[in-house]
């Protein structure tokens, strides 16, 4: 233990003497969070909005005129963002909440019906202007129907004479079912995934995701420098376990990890407002958030240490980490915000673990996520961690 303590301490010493990695490691993300927040302001205000609409999926087979002025009637509510449906797919993408509704029309009878089905996470007060909106378009079109055919027949036959059970039986008849893609009592925590973040709430958890990675560079150049000098090879003749150097370099940058979401978040929350723009919001579950902030520790902290075992020397290992970090931030949606990307492009991101921890704090901060909810992205970074530094302790005494 006193040898533990004794080389975290001497990390820390390391690390506060050397200005270039402590620089990287908080001035350089709290810059880019700054920057990124107010030059794309605008875009992400006006991809906001745009994306404050809400998408329903419009399942429609129908030729007849009945169908086409409901439709008609439905794409005068801008609040709805109106998407053709892929039949095939429509009930999988509700269900995971790519977008809140999927309206069917129907024909029985001669007669058009509409059926609702409705996103485990949509809001329930979004779901009655919904319903209310449809059901207003088919009442419409049945009352222009009706009155249609009342002018028709009474040109026909002047002592034509409406029955009242016929006009009530059109007006009164919903023709509108709702049904859900989950079990009604279920309330789900998080937002629905195409609620899209503001400029802040997109790049404080991103460049933080990206300076977390980014201890790669100061954690190898410590290791490399001391298998150069032959401290660690000194350090194998003493009665210490092998993975001591290891573990005790990993310690004291977990906790400076934690140090730098401390400071990105209150970014954040604090300073970005003073330059006009969006205070972050940081979700309602600190477990969620801390979860996340461990999990993402360790990963990066399993990946700067595999690099620092691996690479020769401190050139090699700045090459690799940052060409790597700079390449999963790519592929992440850290540089570019996922939800501009194709599809394909966003389909590839699942392969970078920054996309994992950055999606984990976009589910905490922008659709309330709790514990449960970050579990997937959590429990992928703690795996890629563990078995990085276990490999980097196995390769590390073969290499000193």
């Amino acid at each position: 233990m006193i040898a533990l303590l004794a080389t975290i301490k001497k990390e820390i010493l390391l690390l506060l003497r050397d200005v270039h990695g402590l620089a990287l490691l908080f001035v350089m993300p709290v810059a880019f969070i700054v920057i990124m927040s107010l030059a794309l302001q605008n875009q992400f205000a006006k991809n906001t909005d745009e994306g404050n609409t809400i998408a329903v999926l419009l399942d429609n087979q129908l030729t007849s005129d009945a169908a086409a002025t409901v439709i008609t009637l439905l794409q005068q509510r801008k609040m709805f963002n109106w998407q053709p449906s892929d039949s095939n797919n429509a009930a999988e993408t509700i269900r995971q909440d790519k977008a809140a509704f999927l309206l069917t029309l129907k024909e029985s009878n001669g007669e058009l019906h509409a059926d609702i089905l409705v996103a485990p996470a949509t809001n329930p007060q979004i779901e009655a202007i919904f319903t209310a909106t449809v059901g207003e378009a088919m009442s419409k079109q049945r009352i222009e129907a009706l009155l249609r055919s009342i002018k028709m027949k009474n040109a026909l036959d002047s002592n034509f004479s409406l029955d009242s059970s016929i006009s009530e039986d059109v007006l009164n008849n919903n023709p509108v079912t709702v049904s859900y893609s989950y079990q009604k009592n279920q309330t789900a925590s998080v937002q629905p995934s195409y609620v899209q973040p503001s400029s802040v709430q997109q790049s404080v958890p991103a460049w933080l995701v990206f300076a977390m990675f980014f201890s790669v560079v100061p954690l190898a150049n410590t290791l490399i420098g001391e298998r150069q000098q032959g401290t660690l090879r000194r350090l194998r003749t003493l009665p210490i376990s092998p993975s001591l150097p290891i573990i005790g370099k990993l310690i004291p940058y977990f906790f400076i990890n934690q140090l730098q979401v401390l400071l990105m978040l209150l970014v954040g929350v604090y300073l970005m407002p003073l330059f006009g723009a969006d205070s972050l919001t940081l979700g309602n579950s600190l477990a969620a958030l801390a979860l996340m902030s461990v999990s993402l520790s360790i990963a990066a902290l399993g990946y700067g240490i595999l690099i620092a075992v691996v690479a020769r020397t401190s050139d090699q290992a700045a090459t690799l980490g940052g060409v790597g970090n700079i390449l999963l931030a790519a592929l992440g949606g850290v540089m570019v915000p996922r939800f501009v990307m194709p599809e394909t492009m966003q389909n590839i991101t699942h392969f970078s673990p920054m996309a994992w921890g950055l999606d984990g704090f976009l589910d905490v901060f922008l659709r309330n996520g709790n514990v449960i909810d970050v579990l997937p992205e959590a429990g992928s970074l703690f795996a890629l961690g563990a078995v990085a530094i276990a490999l980097a302790l196995v390769l590390s005494r073969r290499k000193i």
